[in-house]
């Protein structure tokens, strides 16, 4: 029997970077160390998911975990569940949790937030911050207190000054520059007038931006704590990828481009630009690995990093606000509920 060295966990499997990163995983030399953890909403039509397992080497570990990040109580379930299972030893501890599993709706019927988790919280906000947000918090027990990584997967979406946004202009206005005043609000979802499609992206280059201060806000919370002080927090921005499905309900013209023309234009691209605007999923995939593995380009405990692609990138301004970063921190304990109990980290008041 083979001992593994510890887990690895993907939030979103079944999605075009989820499902690349663990068809990479799997083929590598981490899959025959490291058990493969692969959450998805519903694992009885995570289709993209079956096929890459079928695929996979006969020695790979793997358990695929039905988790609905839009409810607080399967959050909560699936991590005391993990909790409890690395404890007893029936699973080993987390050397890379991956946040990848995100939420979009930009569309013409997007001016007002219409799409809410089961508590309450506009989606984006629920699924692409704030779950992550609670799930993270309850998963510490169980991660690598020595080689642990926490990673993000971002978006330059996150950034209103970022010159990829140009091309949509969905911040060019000064009113949209700055993203954060209040979690509150950004909770309800917030109402705009000028576009349904800018409106859908705002609220998530928003969900991006929050998860962008809660990078350095844990980080600096984790590096405070002597039992969790060796674990990193990584942020991976993909870029553009064709092909992933996160697109489904956008306008017909951008749904065409991005399921039959970008993922041929892209595979072109990234051999002349691999870290480009465009990148295809497995080039993606491989910067996700990078980023949860990497000892010689990142060294041992990449803190605090942030890459584009496999470079290394600076977040935005607002971003890198501490005030701001410790405001979101306490105002999402509470939307959150998070209790005594909840969490290992010493410092999470």
């Amino acid at each position: 029997m083979v001992n593994l060295k510890g887990s690895v966990l993907i939030t979103g499997a079944n999605g075009g970077l989820g499902s690349a990163f663990v068809a990479n995983f799997s083929k590598s030399e981490y899959g025959k160390e490291y058990r493969g953890l692969f959450t998805v909403r519903n694992p009885a039509t995570a289709k993209d998911l079956t096929t890459v397992l079928e695929k996979a080497p006969a020695n790979l570990k793997s358990e695929v975990i039905a988790l609905d990040l839009s409810s607080i109580e399967s959050i909560r379930g699936v991590a005391a569940d993990i909790n409890v299972r690395i404890a007893n030893g029936t699973l080993e501890p987390i050397r890379a949790l991956v946040l990848n599993a995100a939420f979009q709706d930009a569309n013409s019927e997007a001016l007002k937030p219409k799409t809410f988790t089961k508590d309450g919280f506009e989606m984006n906000f629920g699924v692409n911050y704030l779950a992550n947000f609670l799930f993270i918090l309850m998963i510490l027990q169980s991660m690598d207190k020595e080689n642990g990584r926490i990673v993000i997967v971002q978006s330059w979406t996150h950034d209103t000054d970022h010159p990829r946004n140009n091309s949509i202009a969905i911040f060019s206005d000064e009113e949209y520059k700055m993203v954060f005043t209040d979690t509150e609000t950004l909770a309800k979802g917030v109402t705009y007038t000028d576009s349904g499609y800018k409106a859908g992206m705002r609220r998530y280059g928003a969900s991006k931006t929050l998860m962008m201060m809660f990078h350095y806000e844990l980080q600096r919370r984790l590096d405070a704590d002597p039992a969790l002080s060796n674990i990193s927090v990584v942020s991976m921005d993909p870029a553009a990828m064709g092909g992933t499905g996160i697109t489904r309900t956008s306008p017909f013209l951008i749904r065409f481009l991005l399921r039959n023309l970008i993922p041929l234009i892209q595979e072109i691209a990234v051999w002349f630009n691999p870290n480009g605007f465009m990148r295809p999923p497995w080039k993606s995939a491989a910067d996700l690995m990078l980023a949860s593995f990497d000892e010689k380009k990142l060294g041992q405990h990449p803190k605090a990093v942030y890459l584009d692609g496999s470079e290394n990138a600076t977040p935005s301004v607002e971003a890198r606000d501490e005030m701001k970063q410790k405001k979101l921190w306490d105002e999402s304990l509470k939307l959150a509920r998070i209790r005594d109990g909840d969490t290992v980290l010493k410092n999470w008041q």
